[in-house]
């Protein structure tokens, strides 16, 4: 497979160059984390006492196993409880809209999903 083309970091005012999939360079990787919903709490981003509840039953449901992973055919241990239709694009708490994952695939899915915006 060829290399990827280098691209100009998504970071304003930033001259380096990445070939990451992010879009940032190595010095701004996290850049898209840190303006997640600053400055709201977990109850005012919707996930309070319900999903306090609800979080172990998706992961229970799920054998405590990161769903990506094994669709890949991997076994992981989950850590997080995703939804598969982000809240923001109009997605609910419904278990059919949830699925465990583990740190990994989460913020690969996260990221992709910061990137269509």
């Amino acid at each position: 497979m060829p290399n990827a083309i280098p691209r100009a970091c998504r970071k304003h005012g930033c001259g380096r160059t990445t070939t990451d999939r992010s879009g940032y360079c190595e010095m701004h990787r996290n850049e898209g984390w840190q303006q997640h919903q600053r400055g709201q709490s977990r109850h005012e981003r919707g996930y309070g006492t319900s999903w306090d509840k609800l979080r172990p039953v998706i992961l229970g449901r799920d054998k405590h196993l990161c769903q990506e992973c094994a669709r890949q055919g991997r076994i992981t241990p989950a850590t997080t409880v995703d939804h598969i239709i982000a809240k923001a694009n109009g997605g609910t708490d419904d278990p059919d809209n949830l699925e465990s994952l583990c740190w990994l695939c989460h913020r690969a899915k996260t990221g992709r999903e910061r990137l269509k915006r």
